[in-house]
């Protein structure tokens, strides 16, 4: 008999109607290639491969096998990748859609892994107080940076609410799953590492002007307080838009917003640095 493993996260989806909801929200044909992280008991694979082309599992517990036994007697396009889904290197795997109930404790790494590397389509499985924050706007109380990091990459849904008795052994807390596709062509990010840290440097201090957060932060950017205090008044100077940006409280800023002001900052100081 298994026995799920709590420090591995394992709460595997029982309920056959979110399993439905997630695949039907894929709106998944015979052409897709599938990519799921989280072997589970492999009620979603048994979907995934009934609906896909084929079927590939990242799976971190070999005490699962045995599932995977029960699922390859009947199935001959899925295959099994043993390993921790953080670090195997998805550039590897040629599939086009993401289907999976995640771990809660990778949720963030994997969301941000899958992301850059691609896909068409996500439906994922998340805590719902983080999916939440996934798709909060600015001005809420859930929007921060997790919430401008996604959906400056991202269009994101919230498709259903899941209750605890949808899984086994049952968390403490409510699911949802999320649906993703990737929007390259609605925001242009100057350069991807730098926007990651102006986020982690603004969203330190996320009640405060974004003159104030990057002062207070301004070792995420490499610079002492006072070096970043002359950068910011310089910058201020740029425009009337970039002053009133930065005097703006970091939370009231939509995405549209911090995109723009990273990448200006972003220019600013690489034009400062070659004077």
């Amino acid at each position: 008999m298994f026995k799920p493993k709590k420090k591995l996260g394992q709460c595997f989806l029982i309920d056959k109607n979110f399993v439905n909801k997630a695949v039907e929200s894929a709106n998944l044909t015979k052409d897709d290639i599938v990519l799921e992280i989280g072997l589970g008991k492999g009620i979603l694979t048994e979907e995934l491969a009934k609906n896909a082309k084929k079927v590939y599992v990242i799976e971190i517990d070999k005490n699962l096998k045995i599932f995977e036994d029960k699922l390859k007697e009947k199935y001959d396009n899925i295959e099994v990748i043993w390993g921790d889904a953080v670090k195997v290197d998805l550039n590897k795997l040629d599939f086009n859609k993401v289907v999976a109930n995640l771990p809660y404790q990778i949720s963030s790494p994997i969301t941000f892994k899958l992301i850059k590397k691609g896909f068409d389509l996500a439906v994922l499985m998340y805590q719902y107080e983080f999916a939440k924050r996934m798709v909060a706007k600015e001005g809420t109380k859930d929007y921060g940076r997790l919430s401008v990091a996604v959906q400056a990459r991202a269009d994101v849904e919230i498709v259903a609410k899941v209750p605890p008795t949808a899984f086994s052994p049952r968390p403490k807390v409510y699911s949802a799953i999320v649906k993703i596709k990737p929007n390259r062509n609605k925001y242009h990010i100057e350069n991807e590492d730098f926007f990651d840290d102006f986020l982690r440097a603004i969203f330190q201090h996320r009640n405060k002007s974004v003159r104030k957060a990057l002062i207070d932060s301004s070792k995420e950017l490499n610079y002492s307080k006072d070096e970043m205090k002359k950068i910011l008044e310089e910058f201020s100077n740029t425009n009337l838009d970039i002053k009133n940006l930065i005097n703006e409280k970091v939370f009231k800023l939509s995405v549209e917003d911090i995109v723009k002001l990273s990448n200006e900052f972003y220019r600013f100081l690489q034009n400062r640095d070659r004077l």
